[in-house]
């Protein structure tokens, strides 16, 4: 398909299911094709009695453990007449390279138990949720919001739920343009400073995996300027030469994704 050559980038498998799918979506929509999304919940999601993520094997090796683990995974759906019924099939590079492929197939692939689906319009951009533990008694000052669309009946109500659009604050903020950027940037890093290595085993090549292979470590560093406790003071110190070099990709990938995007705007 046209789409899969749309410049995104699929091989960093760890980052930012939300906006491969979406730009995806705004590219068939601008064909005036009408897809949708699908959208697998793990039950630490979904239930304040089950911590289970979906974890799937990193093809790539760049996490320290050789798994990508996720809270939920999107992907774009296109539905297709195979002559008896209409289909859904799921457009997932990034774990489907070779094209669409059933809907049910792509849950399989998921390999998590108890993992709950849910098909949502193609303009729906982020999936958020908070988790109200009753310990936290600062939870009960805080009002929140309502979700922004009719979940079905069956979503348990053990957690609030919250769909976003692409508008306001994340439009105005870019953030599927610095999404976008964060997976163009880590796969770069990848490819020229961990995959030509990982067959040894140096202290620089497992530093170099626990910012790449945790998404959120990456974007600490290069999309927030901040620390977390991994990615902390002393660590960041330790790299900074490289850090440096790569807050400037960082910056080149996050503009052209401006200029590209525009196209939809």
């Amino acid at each position: 398909m046209q789409i899969l050559n749309f410049d995104i980038q699929f091989q960093y498998v760890q980052g930012n299911c939300h906006d491969r799918a979406h730009l995806m979506s705004l590219f068939l929509k601008s064909i005036g094709i009408v897809g949708a999304k699908i959208w697998a919940f793990a039950p630490c999601v979904y239930s304040v009695d089950n911590n289970t993520m979906i974890s799937i094997r990193d093809k790539n090796k760049i996490s320290l453990s050789e798994r990508i683990d996720w809270r939920y995974h999107v992907a774009l759906v296109v539905f297709v007449d195979n002559g008896i019924e209409i289909e859904p099939q799921v457009i997932d590079p990034s774990l489907f390279p070779n094209g669409p492929v059933y809907y049910r197939t792509w849950l399989v692939k998921l390999k998590t138990e108890k993992i709950l689906h849910l098909f949502t319009d193609y303009e729906w951009y982020l999936f958020n949720s908070w988790f109200p533990f009753p310990e936290l008694e600062i939870l009960e000052e805080i009002e929140m919001p309502e979700p922004n669309i009719k979940l079905p009946d069956w979503f348990p109500k053990e957690v609030i739920t919250d769909f976003f659009k692409y508008e306001k604050e994340c439009k105005e903020n870019f953030w599927l343009e610095k999404g976008l950027a964060i997976n163009d940037t880590a796969y770069l890093f990848y490819e020229t400073h961990i995959k030509p290595f990982l067959d040894s085993e140096t202290e620089l090549l497992h530093d170099y995996r626990k910012m790449v292979g945790d998404v959120f470590n990456f974007e600490t560093i290069f999309r927030d300027y901040t620390f977390n406790d991994e990615m902390d003071e002393e660590f960041q110190h330790k790299h900074k030469k490289i850090i440096a070099t790569y807050r400037k990709n960082y910056d080149l990938f996050f503009e052209k994704r401006k200029i590209q995007l525009t196209h939809f705007w």
